[in-house]
């Protein structure tokens, strides 16, 4: 690489804007932007439209430049294997990666293994991988021999940021603060239905009256294909004297309202091992109730104080969050992190992160 040409990125994002993966490297780039750094922006709307765009990476690589991609599976095509096709069709190899949504075992063996020979072809591909957490890095290990990078999700602390003069929510958010509320896209495994298995448990325990939430409150849209699972969850809450509710897209001008709204924070997704959703409840000051594993762990360490672990460990994971949700209902105080609560490392120490790797991987002074 020409010494003139040494810091010249060009970050590229795919997917619809409301996309999670989408929104990071939007995010991030930004942050880049704001400490100075000279990173160019590139936007796909979707795969068909990422294909035309060959040309343009090729001639970044050939102009010197460094270029970087956020990638889950999804937003390349109907399949793995059609997403490994597309990207390297695409990408030169001279480009580094953020994967999200690493593959595991746990999404069962079929899933997993179409999904573990896809990241691997990719990964191998590519210059530079980049993950999100130490978590990830283990399982891209056990499915590719790369070097791996881990730069964490970021959280952006907007506690102080928040008015006491908030806009008002509209008629289908009300009562967030009666609910047990889980933040992000609805798909199977999200922990909708845990978080049902534990309200239910909680009322075995309580009794009629008890005062123990009554509804469990999705609050985000419904992922493509799933519309089938919101009456599937209504009338399992039905079933058990509960309700569910499936809130669809929050703006952003409204979500930190609600997230602050919301009386009891719930993150129980089954096959995590990255969540943007948990920095969204730390930003705003929320301490929300999720289930051990090593993933979580990981961001307990990273960021102390600010998650109510359960010792899933001690017995089934419906008593765990029940016990957990008993606590909050009785002391709410235990939702809310502790004043002077860090939620570091925050947008620019990862933006740094992620800019030391790209030097790594280029060889920049």
């Amino acid at each position: 690489m020409e010494p003139e040409a040494r810091g010249r990125v060009l970050y590229a994002t795919v997917g619809p804007d409301e996309h999670g993966v989408t929104r990071h490297g939007a995010a991030t780039r930004r942050t880049l932007q704001g400490l100075g750094a000279d990173v160019e922006p590139l936007h796909a709307t979707d795969s068909s439209d990422f294909l035309g765009l060959a040309g343009v990476l090729r001639d970044a690589v050939d102009d010197g430049r460094a270029v970087h991609l956020d990638v889950t599976d999804a937003l390349f095509g109907p399949s793995p294997a059609a997403a490994a096709d597309c990207l390297l069709e695409v990408l030169p190899p001279a480009v580094t990666l953020t994967l999200h949504d690493i593959p595991q075992a746990a999404e069962g063996e079929e899933r997993f293994r179409r999904r573990a020979e896809a990241y691997a072809r990719i990964a191998r591909h590519v210059a530079g991988v980049v993950v999100s957490s130490e978590h990830e890095r283990a399982l891209l290990d056990d499915i590719v021999d790369v070097a791996v990078h881990v730069v964490p999700l970021p959280v952006e602390d907007r506690r102080a940021m928040l008015s006491d003069t908030r806009p008002e929510l509209p008629e289908h958010l009300a009562g967030l603060e009666d609910d047990v509320v889980v933040f992000g896209f609805l798909y199977p495994g999200k922990g909708h239905a845990v978080a049902l298995d534990a309200l239910a448990e909680l009322h075995r325990q309580w009794g009629p009256g008890s005062g123990a939430p009554c509804r469990v409150t999705a609050l985000g849209p419904v992922s493509a294909g799933h519309d089938r699972l919101v009456r599937e969850l209504r009338e399992s809450a039905r079933d058990r004297g509960l309700e569910f509710r499936a809130t669809g897209f929050v703006p952003d001008e409204l979500s930190d309202v609600a997230l602050l709204a919301a009386g009891i924070p719930l993150a129980a997704h089954r096959n995590v091992s990255a969540s943007g959703s948990l920095g969204s409840w730390m930003g705003v000051g929320r301490r929300p109730i999720v289930p051990s594993g090593r993933y979580v762990q990981e961001m307990a360490r990273l960021r102390p104080g600010t998650l109510r672990v359960t010792g899933v460990d001690t017995g089934p994971l419906d008593y765990a969050l029940a016990e957990a949700i008993a606590e909050a209902v009785e002391d709410h105080r235990r939702t809310w992190l502790a004043p002077g609560t860090s939620l570091e490392p925050g947008p620019e120490t990862c933006a740094r992160r992620l800019a030391d790797v790209w030097a790594t991987v280029h060889g920049w002074a």
